[in-house]
């Protein structure tokens, strides 16, 4: 019998410097990828915090001058100016006086009506503490003794009522086809006088409201926005309260409007500056700056340093009926 013996040769395996070396090219390859990780993911974090940044920027840019453009410097409407504060009367809408519903309540047209044609327009219905400008004609002829009279909102009601601004009111600015429309009653703190407020009389609608610069508990500043219950001597500040954040984190409150993150300052006519409420009637225009702190797209990517950036806006926006 024959028998046959296979001849093996013992395998050769990694030397200790050879595993070293590998898993030092490892440790080095891994090492840079999640380098190139971390970059990438400050990097898109940087990216969502700037595009938040700005479009907070851009929500102030636009709620502010809106409200802000139809206040009148002259007419009372700026209440307390102040660097990181402002508080004044904001048109919220208007509308025309269709009818008297009692000695001091008027009814308002629908603000959808069949005829298309818009009588009331607001932002958010009036409603108790707002002010209710009406035009009182005076019993002159002419407009040397026109005014715009103030009274305050006591009640607001509303209604499919076809009574209220019914279409057979003289004159009639509503149709038949109205009467399924919701529409307004206000009640005035005072009774205006019907001889020179007219039926048809134009009427704006007012909120007093506060714009500031304010830190949360958290350490953090925001700006902030407020309604306000009118004062009784019309005219002064009143209690401001329900707070809501209107944008943030902006950068903190400074003396100093190149660093604050909202400041306010006021302009006469002839580019001199305002800085007390006693001289408000004097303003013709606000200029508005905002500065938040974004992270930065250039830092963003480094490891280490300091990653804050950023992003600041200005504008002007002029007072109406300043002369």
């Amino acid at each position: 019998m024959t028998h046959t013996t296979r001849s093996t040769s013992p395998r050769r395996g990694l030397t200790i410097v050879e595993l070293i070396v590998v898993l030092a090219l490892l440790g080095i390859i891994g090492g840079m990828v999640v380098s190139v990780l971390i970059r990438q993911q400050r990097f898109q974090r940087a990216m969502v915090d700037v595009a938040d940044s700005r479009a907070r920027m851009r929500d102030i840019a636009t709620i502010i001058p809106t409200d802000l453009r139809g206040a009148s410097s002259i007419g009372g409407d700026l209440l307390d100016i102040g660097l990181t504060s402002l508080q004044f009367r904001a048109s919220v809408g208007t509308s025309i006086l269709c009818s008297y519903g009692g000695a001091n309540v008027i009814d308002l047209p629908p603000a959808k009506m069949a005829s298309g044609t818009v009588l009331t327009s607001w932002i958010n219905p009036p409603k108790p503490g707002d002010i209710a400008f009406i035009y009182d004609d005076g019993t002159a002829a002419g407009n040397v003794d026109d005014t715009w009279t103030p009274f305050t909102i006591t009640d607001t009601t509303s209604a499919t009522n076809p009574a209220w601004c019914s279409a057979g009111a003289v004159p009639a600015f509503t149709q038949i086809a109205d009467a399924a429309q919701r529409r307004y009653r206000i009640t005035l703190s005072a009774a205006p006088n019907p001889a020179r407020v007219r039926v048809g009389a134009p009427i704006r609608f007012a909120r007093e409201v506060r714009y500031s610069l304010y830190a949360a508990p958290d350490a953090n500043w925001f700006v902030g926005y407020e309604t306000c219950t009118p004062a009784a001597a019309f005219g002064t500040p009143g209690v401001c309260a329900d707070r809501e954040v209107l944008a943030g984190p902006v950068r903190a409150a400074s003396t100093d409007t190149t660093s604050s993150g909202l400041y306010f300052l006021y302009y006469r006519q002839d580019g001199t500056l305002v800085t007390n409420t006693a001289q408000a009637a004097e303003i013709a225009r606000v200029g508005i700056g905002l500065r938040t702190s974004p992270m930065s797209l250039l830092q963003a990517t480094r490891l280490g340093g300091n990653k804050a950036g950023r992003d600041s806006l200005r504008l002007t926006v002029a007072v109406r009926n300043r002369i």
